[in-house]
């Protein structure tokens, strides 16, 4: 299906740019689904910049947890479950080597085979800007647009994401952008610009691709070098040490093909809940996989309501 409805260049090269979200090699089924939903979600809904970022949302969701009598713990690093207070539902934003980390031996065997097989993607290398103006873009419409895909033609993309799945680091890599600081002013003061980017690269990649991601932002942003006031890289390995569950780098939480969608991380009706009694995964690693959507934890929350405290839950229309 990949050449079967559009021709030219202008539409396949977008379809292409939301499909490579993927991280994953072109043209792949597991690709074109996600670009279907992004693309739909980007035609009905859009892709919404939360005003003061992501940590506004964070805050509204610790806000409303004390509201309702709960409490919020920060900085305490917890090796096993064990060093949990006795609760009656448990629900972890882990990845399954962190599962198995806090079960600490206490999985039956087949259930903690199928977290030791769960395989991981490839990874991204993140490279964030502060510019002294707004991108230059050679298309003008892009000054508006929360999100842009650098990366040319379909086929320049697909190669770029192939050479990636090969283990390989492109020259001229897909690039996602985002430029929150045109719709929130409160990102950037003084006058400046602030823009995230981030590559595809192989797992565990320890290359800085900053080289690589101005070149593509210049080729289509010419002047884009000038503005540049400061960057800071983060590699692909970098990444999976600020965070434990992005195993190599893999922000994604696990491999995103046809088995890694289905098999997320156990092949079954409920792979939320865990053979722990009370103990539920809701990371990005359960399904429906990953995406600022919150889904998994809303899907876990859901079962252990239902099971642990036998409440009805009212269908919310998501």
């Amino acid at each position: 299906m990949w050449g079967l409805r559009f021709r030219e260049e202008l539409a396949p090269a977008l379809l292409t740019g939301v499909a490579a979200h993927a991280v994953a090699q072109l043209p792949a089924p597991a690709a074109a689904g996600a670009g279907l939903m992004l693309g739909t979600l980007a035609h009905t809904v859009g892709w919404p910049v939360p005003i003061g970022g992501s940590a506004a949302i964070a805050q509204a969701m610790v806000a409303d947890i004390e509201a309702h009598g709960g409490a919020v713990e920060t900085g305490a690093r917890i090796g096993s479950l064990a060093e949990l207070p006795p609760v009656r539902a448990t629900l972890l934003d882990v990845a399954p080597p962190g599962l198995l980390q806090l079960a600490d031996g206490r999985l039956p065997d087949r259930y903690r085979r199928a977290l030791e097989s769960f395989r991981f993607g490839n990874a991204a290398c993140k490279v964030d800007f502060i510019l002294s103006g707004p991108v230059p873009w050679a298309a003008p419409g892009l000054a508006d647009a929360g999100t842009v895909h650098v990366g040319g033609t379909r086929a320049e993309m697909a190669a770029a994401e192939n050479l990636v799945a090969a283990g390989r680091h492109p020259d001229r890599p897909y690039v996602l952008v985002s430029q929150p600081s045109r719709f929130d002013a409160g990102r950037a003061p003084g006058g400046r610009q602030i823009l995230w980017s981030y590559c595809h690269v192989p797992a565990g990649s320890t290359v800085d691709m900053a080289g690589a991601v101005m070149a593509q932002l210049e080729r289509f942003a010419p002047g884009f070098r000038d503005l540049v006031v400061s960057h800071h890289v983060t590699t692909a390995a970098e990444l999976g040490e600020y965070n434990e569950n992005y195993v190599g780098g893999d922000f994604s939480a696990g491999l995103m093909d046809l088995r890694g969608i289905i098999r997320r991380p156990v092949l079954g009706p409920a792979p939320w809940r865990t053979p722990l009694p009370g103990v539920y995964l809701c990371s990005s690693s359960t399904p429906p996989g990953p995406g600022v959507t919150g889904m998994p934890g809303l899907h876990a929350a859901r079962y252990a309501l239902k099971d642990i405290f036998g409440l009805a839950v009212p269908h919310l229309g998501i």
